[in-house]
């Protein structure tokens, strides 16, 4: 990678995680005031627009044939995103303690429900069959799972300690990132044409 490539991958990482962090603490205030509009929660909302712009700015970056179809598979994504950090957030509310048994459960909700939308990220910008979770370059898998503990670890410390926690958030997130920026520049078109030939 060239010194450009690397300050524009430096740039890519920063913006998309200010923007989901802000969206992110946004959504949070939103939720803990219970504003709903017409019996709509306005959390969800304002989360749903602000990461379908992070989804769309890294989409971009990761693959110039930004297309119709793409917008669609990360609207996709981009809701199952919404609707894992609602269910997190419910199963945190009642409690305070990093091993409760509503955090572990909250725990195993977020890694699994995560995984699944950091797959289906993945598939969408390396241009994979969008509900492929066996993917044949282990080094994509792994990373995978690793942004996706990365998010997890920061979003949890994030709420164990409120307002100071938010850099926990934006570390896990620049992590995440990161990863999901180099998991995506790996090729795949050998490996999709070779598996199903075979």
């Amino acid at each position: 990678m060239n010194s450009y490539s690397k300050s524009s991958a430096v740039g890519v990482v920063l913006l998309v995680t200010i923007i989901e962090d802000s969206g992110l603490i946004a959504w949070l205030a939103l939720v803990r005031a219970s504003m709903v509009y017409m019996g709509i929660p306005i959390a969800a909302l304002v989360l749903l627009l602000v990461l379908l712009i992070e989804h769309s700015i890294m989409q971009r970056a990761e693959n110039p044939s930004f297309t119709g179809k793409i917008f669609v598979e990360i609207i996709g994504f981009t809701s199952l995103e919404v609707v894992n950090w609602s269910v997190w957030q419910t199963l945190l509310s009642n409690t305070q303690s990093l091993f409760s048994m509503s955090s572990l459960l909250a725990s195993v909700y977020f890694f699994v429900g995560f995984y699944i939308e950091h797959q289906i990220t993945e598939n969408v910008i390396t241009q994979q069959p969008y509900l492929r979770f066996r993917n044949p370059r282990a080094a994509i898998t792994a990373g995978v799972i690793l942004e996706t503990l990365s998010e997890g670890v920061g979003a949890r410390l994030w709420i164990l300690y409120g307002a100071t926690g938010i850099a926990f958030l934006v570390l896990g997130s620049l992590i995440e990132h990161s990863i999901q920026y180099a998991v995506g520049r790996l090729p795949t078109r050998g490996l999709l044409v070779d598996s199903q030939s075979g």
